[in-house]
């Protein structure tokens, strides 16, 4: 009988203040820094597998949020695509066979060669990851691995190179140690805003594999504090809760698309980052969200013109924690979880499965941002009455960086509070 034994996965996004990491653990292998000067014609050519994985991604990212709320129906969501797929598709640098094309399969990118897959991704992250943006954001893969575990250098050396992850050993065989020593490193990593993600170990983990996102940015056009209002937000069941909803006049791209039932509104961040509102008529929240795929959100933003607009968008914060695994296997993914992975590319010696693909994500959206940046902004409107946009019944929201046009983030706000 073959032992199995278990990596898992971990994923913590957060959408709030994150500053530069303070490493506290000695890497289990040193690499060379991954932010080399490249030549053009290299950087070309990642730039164009960039924009196919991305083009997968969003595929990816629809029919990940189509999995989870048919899960989680009349709930809040929040939760980072890039995040999840990022992550298990850095875990196929670890994989074979059939374990790897499922895998692919899974994140839509079965049809495209394995080192534009691994290319594409490099130049998502290196660019997500550039100190010198106006905003705060950063994708981050860790592993945690088993001191006694052998594990392939050139795994190790790829994840760095590719991912840019980092290894740490790990005493697992110490399971409350190793929580305590885990959850701290979330924990510091998020800045308080992520606790105790870890709550126990199965006998047997050999690898833990976090990935976390982080994201803060101020609104380009400031939402001023003084005019932010107590209102009514209608719920799904017909009640209404009192939520602060913030106001702002000013020009925005907006849009109305008949297919969907829905108001789209561009509101962006600085930094090249834009949140994507969709706000649904009346009664038609479920067959908008059937009808999104990426196709579809290429033409709403294609659709979008500027005009004067009265924005009441609600204060709020939300948090969910998400079963990945449960989706995953449910959109295929099996062969990975079931103790029949091929993943010897991580380690020949031993039988490894993934045990746990949990996604915790973290949104918080106020004026606070716009408070930082110490003043008000003006803009000359025309002497028109305004169209006004009132975000105070369940909408969707979804964050892009358009500097990469990855899907950073996929919401829907049900309840504010």
């Amino acid at each position: 009988m073959k032992t199995i034994l278990i990596l898992d996965l971990l994923f913590a996004g957060c959408f709030l203040a994150i500053n530069g990491l303070q490493q506290q653990m000695s890497p289990a292998k040193n690499h060379q820094g991954t932010h080399q000067v490249r030549h053009p014609v290299q950087e070309s050519e990642e730039k164009r597998a960039g924009n196919q994985v991305v083009s997968k991604n969003t595929e990816f990212a629809y029919k990940m949020y189509q999995a989870l709320a048919q899960k989680n129906k009349d709930e809040n969501l929040f939760f980072s695509p890039l995040g999840i797929s990022a992550s298990f598709s850095m875990l196929t640098l670890g994989a074979k066979n059939y374990t790897l094309s499922q895998l692919s399969e899974s994140l839509n990118l079965r049809e495209m060669p394995t080192k534009t897959i691994h290319k594409g991704f490099h130049y998502i992250i290196h660019n997500l990851n550039q100190p010198d943006r106006d905003l705060q954001l950063h994708l981050d893969n860790v592993l945690f691995i088993e001191d006694d575990l052998k594990v392939q250098k050139k795994f190790l050396d790829d994840i760095k190179n590719i991912y840019e992850a980092e290894a740490f050993p790990m005493n697992f065989n110490d399971p409350k140690k190793a929580i305590k020593q885990i959850n701290n490193y979330i924990s510091q990593e998020t800045h308080g805003k992520i606790n105790n993600l870890i709550k126990s170990l199965d006998q047997g983990t050999m690898i833990l594999m976090i990935n976390h996102i982080y994201f803060q940015a101020e609104w380009e056009k400031n939402f001023n504090p003084k005019d932010t209002k107590e209102d009514e937000f209608f719920l799904i069941n017909g009640k209404t809760v009192k939520v602060p909803m913030m106001y702002r006049g000013g020009k925005y791209k907006i849009g109305y698309d008949e297919q969907l039932s829905c108001t789209v509104i561009e509101i962006p961040f600085k930094g090249n980052v834009i949140a994507l509102f969709m706000l649904p008529d009346k009664g038609k929240l479920k067959k908008m969200e059937e009808g999104l795929n990426k196709n579809k959100l290429i033409q709403l933003r294609k659709s979008l013109n500027c005009s004067s607009v009265d924005i009441c968008l609600p204060k709020f914060s939300i948090s969910g924690t998400y079963n990945i695994k449960k989706c995953l296997s449910g959109l295929g993914v099996t062969r990975i979880f079931d103790g029949s992975a091929d993943l010897t590319r991580i380690s020949p010696q031993k039988t490894l499965k993934v045990n746990q693909a949990i996604q915790k994500a973290v949104l918080k959206m106020d004026e606070k941002g716009a408070e930082a940046a110490g003043g008000t902004s003006i803009e000359t409107l025309p002497m028109t009455v305004p169209k006004i946009i009132k975000l105070n019944r369940p909408f969707l929201l979804t964050i892009i960086d358009n500097l990469t046009n990855s899907t950073l983030f996929i919401g829907r706000i049900v309840n504010p509070k």
